[in-house]
């Protein structure tokens, strides 16, 4: 009966332990030589209890009890401390056995402490009652083996799950940006509309003024005050006029979404556009310093062009300091290219951070204030005409991003 009741003990080990090292690792060639180091500690630990029981049949009772309870026990442990294979299955039985709680790298010394401590008295009782030197060293040895074996385990779901942590944390942030890139979506929609209703009454408005202004220059005896508005007040009115009716334009023209065919662009209007729209973002916070040189007329879609510029230029005034930013602008032609420049004093990037500039949803910017797909697109839009974007940037000094677009070669992505 005692016998039974070990084989039945070592077996349910060597299955718990078999089917835990399968389910953690994959490895079903390990399964085999892990029921082997279980049986051998099996005999070795009935061998070890058999010497130190020569009292009689009810104290050799009460040991086969105590293999018994040590068995279990070691399959308890190695099943409930590290991770549960019934964790694995039913999350109501991890709960019941584990008090909702986790593995942890702090219990692991713990545990080799109680490991050594228990090799040690076993070690050393067994000496005493005269078991074999070479049977204790085998028992400790299966024991350590043994643990080891769960400790690996229990590392690798470890390394698993704090690997599905960080993924989750991951799609988490990735799900943020999504909406924020869908509410920008939107607003350009709506800001598209808008446009389109300022653009009606703007046009009345100009069509007066030019006709007010008209018939008060033909009129040939005026008093001074109206001669003074005649030409100085609304010659500056038109000008207002005509830069509202410009951003109007470029706003309506941005936020569209039909297909562009390629033709021939400025490249300096497209920057000039862009210049326009950023006001509103970089008034006040920084200085702009404009240098653009002649450049020819390139082949692209002048929309995107537009974008990738202003993509640039939003970036560059979101770096600077709030106190004394500078952000210089400047366009030319070099070794059969146009190239454009921006470049900030801000604070910079890590060398990190710049391996990473151009991957779709990276962003250094807070939950909200950017979706980290800028970047990503005007990346795209370039490379999509032929050309590349450089960046040059250390930390504390500033950032320079260079646009590099052929001035003869057709795009290559007309999407």
């Amino acid at each position: 009966m005692n016998r039974r009741l070990v084989l039945w003990a070592v077996g349910t080990v060597v299955l718990t332990q078999a089917l835990l090292v399968a389910h953690a690792w994959g490895r079903w060639t390990v399964v085999g030589a892990l029921c082997g180091l279980f049986v051998v500690r099996g005999v070795l630990n009935t061998r070890f209890l058999s010497r130190l029981t020569r009292v009689g049949r009810l104290r050799r009772g009460e040991q086969w009890a105590l293999l018994l309870g040590n068995l279990t026990l070691s399959a308890v442990e190695s099943q409930l401390l590290h991770w549960s294979l019934m964790a694995w299955i039913n999350m109501l039985v991890q709960a019941v056995f584990l008090n909702g709680g986790a593995p942890s790298r702090q219990g692991l010394t713990v545990r080799r402490v109680g490991l050594g401590l228990h090799l040690a008295v076993s070690a050393g009782l067994g000496l005493r009652a005269g078991v074999e030197p070479g049977t204790v060293g085998l028992f400790c040895l299966a024991a350590c083996a043994f643990y080891g074996l769960g400790e690996t385990r229990c590392q690798l779901l470890l390394d698993a799950l704090e690997a599905s942590r960080e993924s989750h944390r991951q799609l988490q942030r990735m799900q943020g940006q999504l909406v924020t890139h869908e509410k920008l979506s939107s607003l350009g929609l709506l800001a598209a509309g808008v446009a389109h209703e300022i653009n009606n009454p703007m046009a009345f408005v100009t069509s007066n003024v030019r006709l007010l202004s008209r018939d008060l220059a033909a009129q040939r005896e005026l008093p001074e005050e109206l001669r003074e508005y005649v030409d100085d007040v609304l010659p500056a009115t038109l000008d207002g006029i005509r830069r509202v009716n410009a951003i109007v334009a470029d706003l309506r023209r941005f936020a569209r979404n039909d297909p562009e065919e390629p033709v021939e662009f400025d490249l300096n209007a497209e920057v000039s556009s862009a210049l326009r729209l950023s006001q509103g973002e970089r008034r006040g916070r920084c200085r702009v310093e404009l240098e653009m040189g002649a450049l020819r007329p390139i082949v692209g879609q002048p929309r995107q062009m537009g974008q990738v510029v202003l993509n640039l230029l939003m970036n560059a005034v979101q770096a600077v300091p709030a106190q004394g930013g500078v952000v210089q602008v400047s366009t030319r032609e070099e070794a059969g290219e146009a190239v454009v420049e921006v470049r900030d004093n801000g604070v910079g990037m890590t060398n990190e951070v710049l391996g990473q500039l151009f991957q779709p949803f990276f962003t250094t910017k807070p939950v909200g204030e950017g979706t980290g797909l800028g970047l990503a697109v005007a990346y795209g839009i370039v490379t999509g005409h032929g050309g590349r974007i450089e960046v040059e940037s250390e930390e504390g000094k500033g950032t320079c991003f260079t646009v590099r677009l052929p001035l003869t070669q057709t795009p290559l992505w007309t999407g």
